[in-house]
């Protein structure tokens, strides 16, 4: 009886495996166990900052990861630059003419650091009235005027408002319907592929054009056969790396501490003008 006893908890963790061993298995996992793989994945990452870059050690923005697989916080910064020429050309009636002065050349530049805060709270109108959505808070900060700006809108789609990663936290979050795909080395550790079609931001693949010489016809869109790629640390259960066939690009997800919260002495609204 007692042997019995031994054998029942390893038969139901057989029957039951956790998410690590199932990013460690050498076979397909079915559909429940990624599920099971993502949620695992969600709570790990739950209140971690780490930044995104091309390549290790690199800049990018950084994330405060909130419990649902979307960031609840997201910092990014760059800067914008511009000019302008300008002047009145002389007229010259009879050469040789006299050697002009170049025009005047006018040129800026601006640093800007923005924060998006996700509160999970429901947007509303300051006026009382109802908004659908999500009240999201975004920051602004300009070297030319070093000061913070703020505005409050209302997000109705549950995802990240960036093109460029959005998708990875789509896959995170599970929105997006992925296969398991093979185990790999990604920065010297062991990592488990979740793949899925990737769809480049901006619509449906370009049609192509059949025919030679003219006339061309348009024919059907061009097949898409590209995949994304995130890659989950069996070992953390953390996500450390996105990636895509087509384009050739991925990210790079550096877990580090990170000081980041909204600015201090800023008042957030707490509603939609």
């Amino acid at each position: 009886m007692a042997r019995i006893a031994v054998l029942l908890p390893l038969f139901a963790q057989t029957l039951n495996p956790s998410p690590r061993e199932l990013l460690n298995a050498e076979r397909p996992l079915g559909t429940a166990e990624i599920a099971a793989v993502l949620d695992a994945s969600r709570t790990a990452i739950a209140g971690k900052t780490f930044r995104l870059s091309f390549a290790h050690g690199g800049t990018g923005p950084e994330v405060l990861m909130g419990s649902d697989g979307r960031p609840r916080m997201l910092r990014t910064s760059g800067g914008i630059m511009g000019g302008m020429v300008g002047g009145v050309v002389a007229g010259c009636a009879s050469p040789p003419c006299p050697v002009a002065a170049p025009p005047p050349r006018i040129e800026w530049h601006d640093d800007l650091i923005n924060i998006i805060e996700y509160t999970g709270r429901p947007a509303r109108r300051c006026n009382g009235a109802t908004e659908p959505g999500e009240l999201v808070i975004e920051y602004e900060h300009r070297s030319s005027t070093n000061a913070w700006t703020v505005i409050a809108r209302a997000q109705t789609t549950p995802g990240v408002r960036a093109p460029g990663y959005a998708p990875l936290f789509e896959m995170l979050r599970g929105a997006t319907p992925v296969t398991s795909g093979n185990r790999q080395q990604i920065g010297g550790r062991w990592a488990r592929a979740l793949v899925a079609p990737w769809t480049p931001p901006g619509g449906t693949p370009q049609a192509e054009l059949t025919g030679d010489p003219f006339p061309n016809v348009v024919g059907d869109p061009a097949p898409n056969d590209a995949t994304e790629t995130l890659w989950i640390d069996p070992e953390s259960l953390l996500p450390v790396r996105w990636e895509t066939s087509k384009r050739g690009y991925g990210f790079v997800l550096s877990y580090e501490p990170i000081d980041l919260q909204s600015p201090a002495g800023v008042q957030p609204p707490d509603c939609v003008r």
